[in-house]
């Protein structure tokens, strides 16, 4: 069991950090999806990858948890600012290269690490998201069960309506109600900004567009990984954006959805992230 040292990073914004394991060790930094803050990735999680041998380090994106609010209006910024400040967390940690691990939006940000920040990065791991071809919208059925989530700021209160939408991400797999529960409680202990949809980070993503060309010209070691029961983004369009970079691997993993609140699907997750992390 590691302790974990927290970190607040200042650049352009603050960006709260938390670490776990010897800094000695090769890092392995991982990335959030849009609105999610660091324990996204919980503390478990972290210390396997850590027992394993790894330096690994969460954190909360801009308007996240801990880290700044920022008024979008008036200080605008793209998924791509958010690709710099992992570079610069790297720098606050004096970290050379490190391995990227995102979710979701973390997985197009882990993608364009790959592109413009090469030299920093050792391997890249691209969860449930895909950044090539046309987008497309999840069904409308389920927008309708997540449009439905309407935080009031009273976690008693909207706890129900989170569940929901937790139920209808998580796949096949059982859901882990504490888990759940945990991760959303962190939303209210550890926040900033109220307790809402992210549409800081939905904004930030639409100048984005297709990335295709520049995947193709990446060296990067790449695993692109596919809950097979995700209901946001299919494992088909996963497949289509590994099949672009050149040194991928393609992995789908059984009753997986978007989120992973259960225990042995998060163990599995991990294994196959560490799978690569340890034969390069």
């Amino acid at each position: 069991m590691f302790d974990a040292k927290q970190k607040m990073i200042t650049t352009k914004v603050t960006l709260w950090t938390e670490s776990f394991g010897n800094p000695e060790d090769p890092a392995c930094l991982l990335i959030c999806g849009a609105g999610a803050p660091a324990k996204f990735w919980t503390a478990p999680f972290c210390q396997h990858i850590a027992e394993r041998g790894f330096f690994v380090i969460r954190y909360d994106h801009r308007d996240q948890g801990l880290s700044s609010s920022v008024d979008f209006d008036d200080h605008p910024y793209s998924v791509k600012d958010l690709a710099d400040d992992a570079v610069a967390i790297l720098d606050a940690y004096k970290i050379n290269k490190a391995h990227v691990v995102g979710h979701s939006m973390g997985g197009t940000i882990a993608q364009l690490l790959a592109i413009y920040h090469p030299q920093r990065i050792l391997s890249m791991t691209s969860l449930c998201v895909s950044t090539v071809g046309e987008g497309s919208s999840p069904p409308q059925e389920v927008m309708d069960v997540l449009l439905k989530n309407n935080p009031t700021q009273d976690f008693e209160a909207d706890l129900p309506g989170f569940m929901n939408s937790w139920k209808v991400l998580n796949g096949e797999a059982k859901i882990d109600k504490k888990m759940a529960t945990a991760y959303t409680k962190d939303f209210y202990e550890r926040s900033i900004a109220p307790v809402e949809i992210a549409w800081n980070h939905i904004r930030c993503q639409e100048s984005l567009g297709d990335i295709t060309e520049g995947l193709k010209k990446t060296s990067t070691p790449s695993l692109f990984i596919a809950g097979e029961k995700d209901v946001m983004m299919s494992p088909e369009r996963v497949r289509e954006n590994s099949e672009i970079v050149p040194n991928a691997r393609f992995v789908s993993i059984p009753k997986m959805g978007h989120m992973f609140f259960n225990k042995d699907i998060e163990i599995q997750l991990a294994d196959t992230i560490l799978e690569t992390l340890e034969n390069l």
